[in-house]
Formats: C-alpha cells, sequence, structure tokens
C-alpha cells in the first residue's frame, strides 16, 4: 500500500512543480490586485481536481493497472490507494485554503463578518474539489481517462452553475453568506465525508472491470 501512495506521488511530483509555477505567478498578479484572492483559490482546487484525474491518464498510458492487479494487495488495494492519495490531496487544499485566507485577514485586518466571509469564500472552492472527485473517480474507474475528461468538464461545469446560480439567488433574496455560516462550514468535511461512498462504489467498479 506504501509503494503504491509513493508511485502517485512520484507520477505527481512534475505537476505540482507545472502548478506552483503557476501559483506563485497568480500571487503575483493577486497581489498587485489584477486578481482577487478567491480566484487564486479557486485554481487550488481546480488543481484538486486534475491531480488525480491526470494519474489516470499516465496509469492507461503505462498499462499500470494490469501490472498492479496482480500485486499482493490486488485491485481493492488499488483503489484504496488512490483515494488516500487524494483524500491527502483534498485536506491539503483545505488547510492550503484556510492558512490563506486567514493571512489575508491578517494582512487587511478584517473583522467580524467580512473575516468570516472571507474565510467560507477560502474554504468552499475547496470543498467544491472534495465534492467533484467524489463523483468524478468512480466514472474514471469506469470509462477511463480520455471519456472521463468529458464527464470532467460537463460535471464541473453543472457544480459551477449551480455555485452561480444559488449565488444570484441569494443576491437577490437579500441574504449574506455569513448567514448560512454554520451550514457552509460544514461542506469542507462533508465533501472530504463523500470520498467514502465513492470509493466503496470506486471498488466495485474496478473489480469487475475487464483488464
Amino acid at each position: 500500500m506504501t509503494g503504491l501512495l509513493k508511485k502517485d506521488l512520484y507520477l505527481s511530483a512534475n505537476m505540482f512543480r507545472s502548478y506552483a509555477a503557476v501559483a506563485a505567478i497568480f500571487s503575483v498578479l493577486t497581489a498587485f490586485h489584477i486578481f482577487d484572492i478567491s480566484f487564486f483559490v479557486s485554481y487550488v482546487s481546480v488543481m484538486c481536481i486534475m491531480i488525480p484525474v491526470n494519474l489516470f491518464a499516465y496509469d492507461e498510458q503505462a498499462r499500470w493497472d494490469k501490472y498492479g492487479a496482480a500485486f499482493p494487495c490486488g485491485r481493492s488495494g488499488m483503489v484504496l490507494a488512490r483515494y488516500l492519495f487524494t483524500l491527502l490531496i483534498c485536506c491539503g487544499s483545505l488547510l492550503f485554503s484556510l492558512l490563506l485566507q486567514a493571512a489575508v485577514a491578517w494582512a487587511t485586518g478584517v473583522q467580524g463578518v467580512d473575516r468570516l466571509e472571507l474565510l467560507l469564500s477560502g474554504l468552499l472552492p475547496a470543498a467544491y474539489g472534495c465534492f467533484m472527485n467524489a463523483l468524478l473517480l468512480p466514472l474514471l474507474y469506469k470509462f477511463g481517462s480520455q471519456k472521463g475528461r468529458i464527464y470532467l468538464l460537463m460535471v464541473m461545469g453543472l457544480g459551477v452553475g449551480l455555485i452561480f446560480a444559488t449565488m444570484a439567488i441569494l443576491k437577490e433574496l437579500n441574504f449574506s453568506v455569513s448567514q448560512f455560516s454554520l451550514s457552509l462550514l460544514a461542506l469542507p468535511p462533508l465533501g472530504l465525508l463523500t470520498l467514502i461512498p465513492s470509493y466503496f462504489l470506486s471498488r466495485r467498479i474496478f473489480f469487475h472491470k475487464d483488464l
């Protein structure tokens, strides 16, 4: 199991460097107020989704599934390792977003409701990344990375559409994000918990998949 996690970490090393370089550019643009901080945090959530998707593409190119299925941990171990890696990515995304928004709140000196809304604006995109992974990983196991990318665009488009529609409705009704603070704060841990049923579904799909 440890070896499978190391494999994903090694494969992701180049991706991490590329994403970090882009993140550095965005951070500079954000510092000069060209981009809003929420845009930078949203980029982190997209990175959280794309890394597992790219890992599936690498595995398919190397025909890893047939080789990995012969390991003592078998297919269930392969799926568990991929979900544990995804869990690490999601937790890292949540922690980074929270620390980033807390640093911005401290630097700008915002207090009260404004600080709460700032923190929520950082946590919600990261929670979105967790939900998207829970939806997409079973699709990737079922259809592979090529068709899975199509579903990725569909699911992300639907998710973004729902978020903007909800925010527009709340704005029309003169509701503030802070009024839903307790329920919104529950979204990140709920997003992580959705990976549990997603794991069992993916394991079932992969177990019956013809390699």
